[in-house]
């Protein structure tokens, strides 16, 4: 660790005298030089705040033909696009921070694996959703340089794409390119400047990828045979005038799920003879049953998530045996923290997110085998599908932290929410939770919200957690939230706070040390009580 410790400060002492904005230095610790190029640097570094390791990269000002468009990828919430952190700028040098995605890169996944085609097929799909993500944006984002070296295999299995240094919005009144970029082999003819990128660029360059996958070469080797039906889509991707390829990235994606669905034949003979096996079995078990109920089998119950029926039998206390509709309809909270679930509430609290690793839920699915739960407690996912919080009619509590979902709209289903704990969840708009008459806790900290407007208006809610936030001012936070009575803002840049002293019935700040003596004066002639808090 004082290695460690002494190589930091090394390297630190060298850009303390270069050009590089101040307060990214004062804000992160450079780690490793990942790469140089003309005009950008790339590093890995920790932020000092928390330890979160981070991508920056660094571009001169003057040799940088074009400054990226790092600002398409803020409203752009997808597990498999890096997060937008930070950027920090003055005359010479643009910083931009984004979120570090562990893995390996595809060129070497593939190199030191002989991926059999329902992997690629998986990998081709993954990443065809990736761009849908990309390509449905307002305005569609084109990525222009996909290639194998741009795709993270993470520990998971799962891919990302990285490097949107030559990304841009389509503009449909340009007629070309102002400057042409990409990889060769990988690059469509259009951006080399015979027309503008658009979202069939990335298609051109995804069907290359296809075929590196599959034949080893970006080139098409006519003594190299594989399943015809993906050499068509490759050959329909990588075709030299865009109009002849595919015009949305999720047709690739249906013929790909095609493929991969026909790769398992159905054998008749065999099927036919299950059938009638199946439909005697059921003739007679209906006959049996309609005279003898104790012949009824009980419902076999089966969840998707291993971790979820852990904490379902926490709950319950039965460690083994077969689950009841009865039983589950008993259960009201749900604790899992990382990769591991807890019945006791305290021990739960008690945990550290730096103390787990990321857990395996993808899916909050299993949560309509529970008709009457109140509260889901759940910290350090990846990216988790919660759309089933809306069929939870009597839930309560939704407490989401350090994950990533897709918006608020499930929650905001549920009437009956009175709070509302969604604290690191790459979220840009909260405002649908207005539909939460109900709703008294509200935390959105460490999300990319940065003007009050993302969040709408509460009538209702009593607490309030801004922790984390950068925000220009609290003007308008009386009408948004007239009701407030404690507001933490511990760890936030908020620049004008003047705002919390129109808060009629606000009782509790909850600030750092270094922010206590500001917030006291901005509030001395106030019954606010200013308390300092980690």
């Amino acid at each position: 660790m004082n290695e460690l410790k002494r190589i930091v400060e090394n390297i630190q002492s060298v850009w303390t005298l270069s050009s590089y904005p101040q307060d990214f230095l004062d804000a992160y610790d450079q780690m490793e030089c990942l790469a140089t190029h003309a005009g950008r640097e790339t590093f890995l570094v920790r932020r000092k705040q928390d330890g979160i390791m981070a991508v920056a990269k660094c571009y001169d000002r003057e040799k940088f033909p074009c400054q990226p468009q790092f600002d398409l990828l803020r409203s752009i919430s997808h597990p498999g696009v890096p997060r937008f952190f930070e950027q920090y700028q003055n005359q010479e040098m643009l910083c931009v921070v984004r979120e570090y995605i562990e893995g390996e890169p595809l060129s070497d996944y593939a190199l030191e694996r002989d991926l059999p085609l329902e992997r690629i097929l998986a990998i081709g799909r993954e990443l065809c959703g990736i761009l849908s993500a990309l390509h449905s944006h307002h305005p569609p984002v084109i990525h222009r340089d996909i290639k194998p070296e741009n795709v993270i295999v993470k520990p998971d299995g799962s891919i990302a794409l990285i490097d949107f240094d030559i990304a841009r919005a389509y503009k449909s009144d340009a007629e070309r390119d102002t400057v042409f970029f990409g990889t060769r082999g990988f690059a469509p003819p259009e951006q080399y400047g015979f027309d503008q990128t658009d979202c069939r660029t990335d298609i051109y360059a995804f069907g290359v990828l296809l075929r590196y996958l599959v034949t080893g070469s970006v080139k098409k080797n006519a003594n190299i045979s594989f399943d015809p039906r993906l050499e068509a889509v490759i050959e329909r991707c990588t075709s030299f005038s865009p109009k002849d390829r595919y015009g949305d990235i999720r047709a690739v994606q249906k013929d790909l799920d095609r493929i991969n669905a026909s790769r398992f034949p159905i054998r008749w003979p065999r099927l036919l003879a299950a059938l009638v096996a199946l439909t005697a079995a059921l003739c007679l078990g209906f006959s049996a049953g309609r005279y003898t109920d104790w012949l009824r089998p009980a419902p076999v119950i089966s969840f998707s998530e291993p971790l979820m029926e852990r904490a379902v039998r926490l709950q319950l206390g039965k460690e083994t045996g077969l689950l009841t509709m009865e039983e589950l309809a008993q259960v009201k909270r749900i604790y899992i923290y990382g990769s591991e679930a807890y019945g006791d509430p305290d021990a739960y609290y008690a945990q550290r997110v730096d103390n787990h690793k990321e857990g395996p839920i993808r899916t909050l699915d299993d949560v309509k085998l529970l008709p009457h739960l109140e509260e889901i407690h759940m910290v350090r996912q990846g990216y988790v599908d919660i759309s089933a919080i809306a069929e939870l009619p009597e839930i309560v509590v939704v407490e989401l932290k350090h994950m990533r979902i897709s918006g608020v709209q499930p929650i905001a289903h549920v009437p009956g929410v009175r709070g509302a704990i969604l604290f690191d969840c790459s979220l840009f708009d909260v405002t649908a939770l207005e539909s939460c008459p109900w709703l008294e806790t509200l935390d959105v900290g460490r999300n990319n919200l940065t003007d009050l407007k993302q969040i709408g208006f509460h009538p209702s809610v009593r607490s309030l957690d801004f922790k984390w936030l950068k925000m220009n001012s609290l003007d308008g936070i009386a009408d948004r939230f007239p009701r407030l009575r404690t507001i933490a803002l511990q760890y936030g840049e908020i620049k004008d706070m003047s705002a919390l002293k129109t808060l009629s019935e606000l009782e509790k700040v909850y600030v750092l040390k270094s922010q206590a003596e500001f917030v006291k004066e901005l509030l001395r002639d106030t019954t606010v009580e200013v308390i300092v808090a980690e």
